[in-house]
């Protein structure tokens, strides 16, 4: 014999049934999200390698040459020091402890607190002298800065080399 359904029991039915398919089409927007976001993390972790290949490479085109302004090499170093540095952050989570500081966004309600932290930076800055020594210097501290301390490996990858690379 054939079983008589309720109207109530078959709209509990289709119910469930609405209610499967809404979490299966769920499941499939999840995932493609997560591909889009991790098709995002890939495209910006490959624009952070590109960003630090490209100053490596100026570094090495500015040490090859004479006669380059000091500040030119060390905006290269520094250049290539911050590139290094999002690296080590987006493959770590963290960044290393060598990193120069994030540059503060001033707020905007608040001038003074911009002109203090120019004021601070020129502060900072290095008396005008021997260039070509306080260049050296600073190509010396970022040397050091970019290799790991003992035993600290977890900061990320060793900076490149200034050798030639194939």
């Amino acid at each position: 014999m054939a079983k008589h359904t309720s109207s109530s029991d078959a709209a509990a039915d289709l119910e469930l049934f609405a209610s499967f398919v809404r979490s299966e089409e769920q499941k499939a927007r999840d995932a493609k999200k997560a591909a889009r976001d991790e098709r995002r993390q890939a495209d910006e972790h490959a624009q952070l390698i590109k960003a630090k290949e490209d100053a490596a490479a100026e570094v090495k085109r500015l040490r090859g040459r004479e006669g380059v302004p000091a500040e030119q090499r060390n905006a290269a170093d520094a250049a290539y020091k911050a590139a290094l540095a999002a690296v080590v952050a987006a493959e770590t989570g963290a960044a290393p402890a060598w990193a120069p500081p994030a540059p503060e966004v001033p707020d905007a309600t608040d001038a003074t607190d911009a002109t203090d932290a120019t004021d601070a930076t020129d502060a900072e800055q290095a008396p005008a002298g021997d260039a070509d020594a306080q260049a050296d210097a600073d190509a010396e501290a970022v040397a050091d800065a970019d290799a790991p301390a003992p035993g600290d490996e977890a900061d990320g990858p060793a900076p490149e080399p200034a050798g030639d690379e194939g």
